[in-house]
């Protein structure tokens, strides 16, 4: 056997087991307490808007009755206000493209 021929199977012997050392370390680390009161969305994908606290949620009051344009921010407080039910599927899509932030 050449010597090039020994140097590398060594080399993929170390790499291998390097692998092997890191996952073994990694299934067996616990994952990280999450901070108290801040929930972690299962899916790091997933953008979860930021709930305001009942004190400051806008009510239909607070809201003008004249309909606003679509996409606009007096719209956006009208849709927050808005039952569920009576949303439709072209206003779910323009609120979640211009009311919902990061």
């Amino acid at each position: 056997m050449s010597k090039s021929l020994i140097i590398s199977l060594v080399s993929i012997v170390i790499g291998v087991i390097t692998i092997a050392v890191g996952l073994y370390v990694l299934s067996i680390t616990p994952a990280p307490a999450p901070e108290a009161g801040v929930a972690e969305p299962a899916d790091p994908f997933v953008v979860v808007p930021q709930v305001a606290p009942k004190d400051q949620v806008p009510t239909a009051s607070d809201v003008p009755g004249t309909p606003a344009e679509p996409g606009s921010e007096p719209w956006c407080e009208q849709m927050m206000v808005k039952p569920d039910d009576q949303w439709n599927d072209a206003d779910s899509r323009l609120f979640a493209q211009r009311c919902v932030y990061e």
